[in-house]
């Protein structure tokens, strides 16, 4: 019975690039500053 059990994959999530509005109200000040920069240095992109 032991044999039965599957072994679960790891699958990476994707990287993420964009970002939108409302996600970035909810972050803290530091995470949210560090976002910011890499959109401003076109690494992310911000949606409306």
């Amino acid at each position: 019975m032991a044999e039965s059990k599957k072994k679960r994959i790891y699958v990476p999530l994707p990287y993420k690039r964009y970002w939108h509005l409302y996600s970035l109200q909810n972050l803290e000040s530091e995470k949210l500053a560090k976002i910011v920069n890499k959109v401003l240095k076109q690494e992310y992109v911000l949606i409306k």
